[in-house]
């Protein structure tokens, strides 16, 4: 289990980051609609990188395990584990932005360039959380190297708004990014509730003097079994049940781990929405003069 670096500080909320109860998605989200108000995104990334490099602990792993609980070993093992190949120079990223002055004098990159930098290679890379097998499987790891993306432009946008000029291109790039991770976590979803039943099946047969519904789970492997006498009724919508019994696992599934997520996103899509109008053509807007 992560905590945030500097917890000496005072007047700071703890960022406990498991891959369970709290994954960076979920973090990031909760900081984003302000539920974290002491805490800066300088602050969320160093909790990130402990997530990710603490001995003994396997972030990913956690994450795949919750996934699992879903969708069994119906998962994109490839791309999987190139995340977690990937985690490396994500690392590296995060921490070169978090260290990047504001202003450099040349000699080191600003955050300007860092953010740069940390943009292109999340992009770059976008196919491995993308996934074109499986996608459903990938969901989570989707929604956290998104997230990081996400928070790193809008750092980057507010990091380079100053009073007397326009706002930031990167208010821009930040729009631009949030509508391409809306639609596609919300195709995510849907992607996910169409495949989880899918993999359900139910078949009618007669065995003796009953009429037996059975439905399975390829999931899971479960079999539910109602039976009823030739001539009589009670089991036909035992089928339909079992399937809304799994549709019910999806949606606590998806209101635990990604709907906050998805929310905090659209919000602050509204607010980018409000700001691109007016944006500059400069990253830093102080060039314009």
């Amino acid at each position: 289990m992560a905590t945030s670096g500097n917890s000496s500080e005072k007047d700071r909320s703890e960022i406990v980051i498991d891959g369970r109860q709290n994954t960076i998605a979920l973090s990031i989200a909760h900081l984003l609609i302000g539920l974290f108000p002491n805490d800066t995104v300088r602050d969320l990334l160093n909790a990130i990188l402990d997530a990710l490099t603490q001995p003994e602990f396997d972030y990913w792993g956690e994450v795949k395990d919750e996934v699992m609980l879903l969708v069994g070993q119906y998962i994109n093992e490839h791309n999987i584990n190139q995340v977690e190949v990937y985690q490396e120079d994500l690392q590296t990223l995060m921490r070169r932005y978090n260290d990047a002055p504001v202003d450099s004098d040349g000699t080191y990159p600003d955050k300007n360039q860092q953010a740069a930098a940390l943009s292109t290679s999340i992009i770059t890379h976008r196919y491995l959380i993308e996934a074109a097998v499986l996608p459903q499987s990938m969901i989570l790891h989707f929604e956290d190297i998104s997230s990081i993306h996400i928070v790193v432009l809008k750092d980057a946008a507010e990091t380079y708004s100053f009073e007397g000029y326009p706002p930031s291109q990167w208010w821009v790039d930040l729009d631009k990014q949030l509508e391409h991770y809306i639609a596609y976590a919300e195709y995510l979803e849907e992607s996910l509730r169409t495949w989880r039943i899918s993999v359900l099946t139910c078949e009618t047969y007669t065995s003796g003097n009953y009429v037996v519904f059975m439905a399975r789970d390829g999931v899971t492997g479960e079999e539910s079994e109602c039976r009823e006498l030739e001539g009589t009724t009670g089991c036909e919508n035992h089928c339909a049940n079992f399937v809304t019994h799994k549709s019910i696992e999806v949606e606590k599934f998806l209101l635990v781990k990604t709907m906050d997520v998805i929310s905090a996103w659209k919000e602050l899509k509204q607010q980018t929405e409000e700001i691109i109008g007016s944006a500059s053509g400069f990253y830093d807007p102080r060039n314009e003069k």
